[in-house]
């Protein structure tokens, strides 16, 4: 049975912008909020949905979602629904060739555990024309789609669904017009194709369905992608050069000279410890050719692409950015556990132009990134608050050399290199991906001790010269002198 709701918009608000500006925005929150993904409001900031469930940790029940834009100065305005006593989360927004928007999500009608699939369109400030409910049966678990591509006037969005009990997702292929109405719907209930964590690309053709799995799908045992036609019949699965049986958490895109951009979790080839994994990027052809790949991280550290949504993405080929997170806990972080986003940039060919390590201050998780039309680029992650146990939603909104800039102050430091161990005994080692970089150790007077230039990675620095006790080491750029301070400690 199928239905349709209404709902009820509260306001909306429109707010001047500049181009290149950036800000930083914490939500706080008192219960359970996700942040799926977000769009480019075409102004210097964002379109995103933000969905609350219920508890701390463990079983959820959904609430209610809503949309928030933030402006580029860092403003906000919320669009609020309702669906009477049915409980809904959103999880993606698509904006329409003819404008308008259309947003999916999942519903839980009253005095069921059923899950079925939410279907919203919105006008161009946000009102709601139509919403409509898709029940499946009285079993079904989770619904999820994974992203939304418009052909002409039809709709396709890759999908997953499981029934309880539900362990991982398998492919459901959804056709839709634009005011919602299914057209046609394929569900692979296929335990070969049990997706996991799932990435889609649609083809450049736009005939072919593209699903990447890090492991066990269509029988191979390793990386892999498998292919749906135009009618949502499953093809094939091959193997996805590298066959590394230990990456993870796929993401893809195309850019815009039609290369393949991929982002992805792996371990490293002299990891010391289990512990050791990086953030990975690799460049495909349209013919799923290897063409080149780079990996991000630090030795014996766990070094996370974004948790769920986009690591990788560029609005030119030539200007890549990505984002992950640094010293990832593999459980509920402890209480001294503190981690950083890493905000980085490379070229065409995964050179890299900058990597920044931003926090350091807190356990953040990094949720997704977005290239903005702007030149800038969009990172959210959540922000562990000790007090409540609960994850704030934070946004920042870097220019194109990935910093702050304006008036407004910057909470949270944004650093150009990375430091560690700290305390050192006889080697700091210092990452830096800028060009002609130089180290300089000083005495906490400003007394230069050495100076040292940095390789474009990882640098080591001896400090069996230096004393017992504290100094400060600076980073310099050519013309530009020391472009930042790190304390550290020499036992």
């Amino acid at each position: 049975m199928r239905y349709i709701a209404s709902f009820c918009l509260l306001f909306t608000l429109v707010l001047p912008v500049k181009a290149q500006s950036t800000f930083e925005f914490l939500l706080p929150t008192d219960t359970r909020t996700y942040s799926i993904m977000a769009i480019d409001d075409n102004n210097g900031g964002i379109i995103t949905l933000i969905s609350t469930v219920t508890g701390i940790g463990g079983p959820w029940e959904y609430l209610k979602g809503y949309v928030l834009e933030i402006s580029a100065t860092g403003d906000t305005t919320s669009h609020q629904y309702s669906f009477h006593d049915t409980a809904f989360f959103l999880n993606r927004i698509h904006r329409l060739n003819n404008g308008g928007y259309i947003v999916t999500g999942r519903s839980a009608p009253p005095n069921t555990s059923a899950i079925g699939l939410l279907l919203m369109g919105l006008d161009d400030d946000f009102n709601l024309q139509w919403a409509k409910h898709y029940p499946y049966s009285t079993y079904n678990n989770d619904v999820w789609v994974y992203d939304v591509y418009q052909d002409g006037d039809t709709l396709i969005m890759p999908a997953g669904r499981c029934e309880f009990p539900c362990g991982s997702k398998y492919p459901m292929l959804l056709k839709t017009d634009l005011n919602g109405n299914i057209l046609q719907e394929v569900f692979h209930d296929n335990p070969l194709l049990d997706s996991g964590q799932p990435s889609y690309l649609l083809s450049i053709d736009r005939k072919t369905i593209y699903m990447f799995a890090f492991a066990f799908i269509g029988g191979v045992t390793g990386p892999s992608y498998s292919a749906f036609n135009e009618d949502f019949e499953y093809l094939y699965t091959l193997p996805l050069i590298p066959q590394d049986h230990s990456s993870w958490r796929y993401c893809s895109t195309w850019s815009s000279d039609s290369i393949m951009l991929m982002s992805y979790i792996s371990t490293r080839a002299e990891k010391t410890t289990y512990y050791d994994e990086d953030v990975w990027l690799a460049r495909y052809d349209t013919g799923f050719n290897l063409l080149n790949r780079a990996n991000f991280g630090s030795v014996d550290t766990l070094d996370y692409t974004p948790f769920g949504g986009a690591g990788i993405g560029s609005l030119h080929p030539d200007t890549i950015f990505f984002a992950g997170f640094k010293n990832a806990a593999l459980t509920y972080p402890g209480p001294s556990k503190v981690s950083w986003i890493m905000a980085g940039q490379v070229d065409s060919q995964l050179q890299p132009r900058f990597l920044h390590y931003i926090g350091g201050d807190a356990y953040y998780e990094v949720k997704y990134m977005l290239p903005l039309s702007d030149g800038g680029v969009l990172i959210h992650a959540g922000k562990l608050n000790r007090d409540t146990q609960l994850y704030d939603a934070y946004f920042i909104k870097l220019n194109r050399e990935g910093l702050i800039t304006g008036n407004k102050p910057v909470h949270t430091v944004i650093n150009r290199a990375f430091i560690s161990p700290n305390p050192a005994k006889e080697t700091l080692k210092v990452e830096c991906m800028l060009k002609g970089a130089k180290a300089q150790v000083l005495s906490l007077t400003g007394t230069e001790l050495a100076l040292y230039g940095l390789e474009q990675g990882t640098s080591l620095i001896p400090l069996h010269d230096l004393k017992p006790g504290m100094y400060l080491l600076g980073i310099t750029l050519p013309g530009k002198g020391i472009i930042e301070t790190h304390k550290f400690i020499k036992l």
